[in-house]
């Protein structure tokens, strides 16, 4: 539960960025994943994407139309610039610290608990990825491989 709570925090903080940083993205982050995509890695039937809480630089995607974290969901997220580099620094302790995902020009995974982000970055374009498990107990290191898996299908889309 700490990890959600941990991804709606994060998320909320980079929505209150000022629009003047939210601006410089010009990538809609739904264009970057299809569901199909999502579907396969995930193994569910998801959804488009659609915007996360109405914002522009976060695309939520699931099995059905609300935003229920308790159930297995990717999200995409366009980080404003240097957005990458400050959450590497995050990066630097939990269960997969230092770990890069070798997506893109660079990339780390973030960890607490059960949960995982992957942060990419491919030339000006920086995102991240985070998929929540569900119900199943899936470990940090499990939720990598599905993040990866999801960023490798956004970084071909760039």
């Amino acid at each position: 539960m700490r990890g959600i709570t941990l991804c709606l925090a994060l998320a909320g903080s980079l929505a209150a960025l000022p629009s003047s940083l939210l601006a410089q993205q010009t990538t809609d982050p739904c264009s970057l994943l299809t569901a199909q995509d999502v579907s396969g890695v995930l193994g569910i039937k998801s959804l488009p994407g659609r915007p996360y809480m109405g914002s522009k630089a976060v695309c939520f995607y699931s099995a059905d139309t609300t935003f229920d974290l308790t159930k297995r969901t990717a999200t995409l997220m366009i980080l404003p610039t240097g957005g990458f580099d400050a959450g590497k620094q995050m990066g630097a302790s939990g269960p997969l610290a230092g770990k890069s995902a070798g997506v893109g020009d660079d990339s780390y995974y973030v960890s607490y608990g059960h949960y995982a982000k992957l942060g990419v970055k491919k030339g000006s374009h920086e995102f991240s990825v985070t998929v929540t498990p569900g119900p199943d107990k899936a470990t940090p290191d499990q939720l990598a491989e599905l993040e990866k898996a999801l960023a490798r299908e956004a970084v071909g889309k760039l």
